[in-house]
């Protein structure tokens, strides 16, 4: 099958660190053949390092290119809506960055307004394709953990002057509920919700120490689940840290730890099992979108699930 030809509105941090090595490891699935970015350099930039065939001067042009099959989105969230509603009108398939709108009231308006289109939509949200996540889920489900008591959830990163996403204007200004909080935090979000479902009660602190980290760089809560088990979450991005798991579930018959790139699983007994991850997430990410538009395999994360993961990031914030 041929290879799908993609177009990519938007260059910056994101789409070089994360989204290129991915690409290029699926070369023979997915070709990048336009770009487009606010500022023109930064476009010819990634274009001549990525080897896009074609830089145009704005989103409008690229959507219209008849050789972009599908459009990936991966600009400052409160500019994404308009773009998304404009490929889905034209008929084109897209993946968009994550969270899926600036707050979940945008985030309703825009699933509405798109609901009309058939065009397929993914919300990419790499921790969906995360092999990590998904074996944590199947030891939950098989019962290995018994019945799960407690969870622990963790989001401590460093943001200063010497991390390259501190230094995009909009993460600076955000236009977006939460700040960093919401654009890392979903990430999370989105593993809670796997393990143990929505929250049924949050009860939260929030505080800003950095006063460049806007709005807020810190929260905490207390979280039920309608399993009966509880939680806690804390998210800061102006303490040091060490590097600690993600997530740890304590359950009756054993716990359970997930990283990026592994998940452990440790027995009432001590018997530990680790499972390291066999595929990195955003490869995994792609990979899915080539059989979304290509094969018309279903969607697995839209804007309706990341809708929830926003939800609960909201709550934390309140």
């Amino acid at each position: 099958m041929a290879r799908l030809r993609l177009g990519m509105i938007g260059t910056g941090v994101a789409a070089r660190r994360l989204y290129l090595p991915a690409l290029q490891q699926l070369g023979k699935k997915v070709q990048v053949v336009a770009c487009t970015n606010r500022t023109r350099s930064k476009a010819e930039d990634y274009a001549r390092l990525a080897g896009i065939p074609k830089v145009v001067a704005t989103a409008d042009e690229l959507i219209a290119l008849p050789e972009v099959e599908a459009v990936f989105i991966s600009l400052p969230i409160a500019l994404q809506p308009a773009l998304v509603k404009q490929a889905l009108a034209a008929g084109k398939p897209v993946a968009s960055e994550k969270p899926v709108a600036p707050s979940v009231k945008e985030g309703r308006k825009l699933i509405q307004a798109t609901a009309r289109y058939q065009t397929p939509w993914l919300v990419a949200e790499n921790y969906a394709f995360m092999p990590a996540i998904a074996r944590l889920q199947s030891w939950l489900e098989q019962g290995r953990l018994g019945e799960p008591r407690l969870l622990e959830a963790y989001q401590l990163t460093w943001m200063d002057t010497k991390n390259p996403y501190f230094q995009t204007g909009w993460r600076q200004r955000p236009e977006h509920v939460g700040g960093f909080i919401a654009d890392g935090g979903v990430h999370l979000a989105h593993a809670v919700r796997r393990m143990l479902g929505m929250p049924t009660a949050v009860e939260n602190l929030t505080a800003q120490f950095d006063p460049k980290l806007l709005p807020v760089d810190t929260a905490v809560a207390a979280l039920r689940f309608a399993s009966g088990a509880l939680g806690t979450w804390t998210s800061c991005f102006s303490a040091h840290h060490y590097q600690g798991p993600m997530l740890r579930i304590y359950g009756s018959k054993g716990t359970a730890e997930l990283r990026s790139d592994n998940a452990l699983l440790r027995s009432a007994k001590g018997k530990e099992t680790l499972f390291r991850t066999p595929v990195d997430s955003f490869v995994a990410q792609f990979s899915h979108f080539y059989d979304v538009v290509k094969k018309g395999v279903p969607v697995a994360y839209g804007p309706a699930e990341a809708l929830l993961d926003l939800t609960l990031i909201e709550a934390l914030l309140a």
